[in-house]
């Protein structure tokens, strides 16, 4: 991501972000929402919106740009890559590179890396489970072991 990448983000949707509702409107003017056809629980295809084609570029190339770097987008884009494709999880990068985008020029803070194992850090999976099992009705209660 250069200085090309911030301004063409800048003259396409300029600075003044209550013109969109949310960052998810942005992202679907812009043409990377994810695609929802199902009828009668049968998928059909995964293709993305039309929308704004130099910014979702843009947006798109920003998240291929990271590939060889160790921050959150990368490690979102490989995690989505491991379930769904390398198309998929491009899209998937650019949607969180606008979403970015979005609050930055919303607060009027700067971005605050959060690190490639953000996600990991927010919860592990026996949290998970634990909270999972506790909606289902069951009670969870620690043993010995676990308390020591």
């Amino acid at each position: 991501m250069d200085k090309n990448a911030s301004a063409i983000f800048i003259a396409e949707m300029g600075v003044d972000m209550s013109v969109f509702k949310s960052s998810k409107h942005l992202a679907s003017w812009a043409g990377v929402s994810p695609g929802n056809y199902e009828s009668a629980g049968k998928k059909k295809t995964g293709k993305t919106q039309y929308g704004n084609k130099s910014l979702r570029t843009t947006a798109v190339e920003c998240s291929m740009a990271t590939d060889r770097q160790y921050n959150r987008i990368s490690a979102h884009r490989k995690r989505i890559m491991k379930r769904q494709g390398k198309s998929k999880a491009r899209i998937a990068s650019a949607h969180l590179i606008l979403t970015i985008a979005y609050n930055i020029l919303k607060t009027r803070q700067p971005y605050q890396e959060l690190g490639p194992d953000y996600v990991d850090l927010e919860q592990s999976k026996e949290q998970k489970m634990i909270q999972y099992l506790k909606r289902k009705g069951y009670r969870i209660e620690p043993t010995n072991e676990q308390i020591a």
